[in-house]
């Protein structure tokens, strides 16, 4: 069994709109400012989360960023900034370790402070492009009782919106336009992210976005869930309504 290599050659334009930044002097640098200034996002600093959660929807800003030494208060603002739809959110940290917990509180992204102002521009500005919907040509895919509509950046299950943050869509939609083959996780995230990773990084990142993804989808109650894990391959997006019954496969399917 081969996983699949996913290639994304969309080309998004990025629109001039403002960023909000919850930033503490410990942790956010002036050269890091200058890097998102240089993508003509005016930058907007807040002192609070309150002030980050409503200059964010005052300026309709077309980014969010949380640079906080304390992970916990990393965590809360995400978490906060949930309630922002649609809007983008990088989280700067100070150490590696902390970035977990705030991506799997529902972050897109996350560097820590120390990263070269010109990675960390790359980085923001795929950012910015994966937070466009995808598949504008083919609007809406159908798979079991799951709606992805690519043009309206929704996601629905039976006619239920699922939240989802930008990153999880775009796994998401990559996962469905592959539906039925297995995609490795680095593959995976080079195509969402138009970044290149490497290995071990790549199953870190994926696992926690998948997760969180697999939760909004209900994967964990379900005898036939959504996305499955295949151990030692990747992920894949199951088409069958039925759960696979004397398939090579199923002994790969790992819970996750």
């Amino acid at each position: 069994m081969r996983a699949t290599t996913v290639e994304s050659n969309a080309q998004t334009t990025v629109a001039v709109r403002s960023a909000c930044v919850l930033a503490d002097t410990q942790v956010w640098s002036p050269a890091l400012g200058d890097a998102v200034e240089a993508l003509g996002h005016q930058v907007t600093a807040c002192r609070d989360l309150n002030e980050l959660f409503e200059q964010s929807r005052e300026l309709q800003a077309g980014l969010v960023i949380v640079a906080q030494p304390d992970p916990s208060a990393a965590v809360r603002a995400v978490r906060v900034a949930q309630g922002l739809q649609e809007v983008p959110l990088i989280v700067v940290m100070p150490r590696e370790s902390d970035l977990i917990p705030s991506l799997d509180a529902g972050a897109d992204d996350a560097v820590v402070a120390r990263v070269d102002p010109a990675i960390f521009l790359a980085r923001v500005r795929a950012l910015l492009r994966r937070s466009q919907p995808a598949g504008r040509g083919t609007n809406t895919m159908v798979v079991r009782d799951l709606a992805i509509d690519f043009e309206k950046y929704s996601v629905s299950i039976e006619g239920r919106t699922v939240p989802l943050t930008p990153t999880e869509f775009r796994l998401l939609a990559v996962l469905a336009q592959q539906a039925g083959r297995v995609v490795d996780p680095r593959a995976l995230l080079s195509a969402v992210h138009q970044h290149d990773y490497s290995e071990r990084d790549a199953q870190n990142l994926v696992k926690v976005h998948i997760a969180n993804l697999r939760r909004k989808l209900n994967d964990s109650r379900s005898d036939n869930p959504y996305i499955l894990c295949v151990r030692g391959f990747g992920y894949m997006l199951e088409r069958r309504g039925r759960a696979r019954q004397g398939d090579p496969l199923t002994a790969l399917i790992a819970e996750e």
